[in-house]
């Protein structure tokens, strides 16, 4: 993963290099370098979870 874009991480809230998540919903946010790990897992989580909602909602207009 590469932190090449000076920004805010949208974790911690610090200016620093961060890297980019991005959202199967199209959003995204980044993270710095300490707080890449907790972001990782937020968003394989919003993901997983967005996924599961919308095969849920597949099977009910069925």
């Amino acid at each position: 993963m590469m932190f090449t874009i000076e920004g805010v991480c949208d974790w911690c809230k610090k200016l620093s290099m961060v890297t980019k998540h991005e959202y199967i919903d199209g959003l995204c946010h980044h993270s710095c370098e300490e707080c890449n790990d907790i972001a990782k897992l937020d968003v394989r989580q919003f993901n997983a979870a967005e996924i599961q909602q919308q095969e849920k909602d597949a099977r009910s207009s069925s």
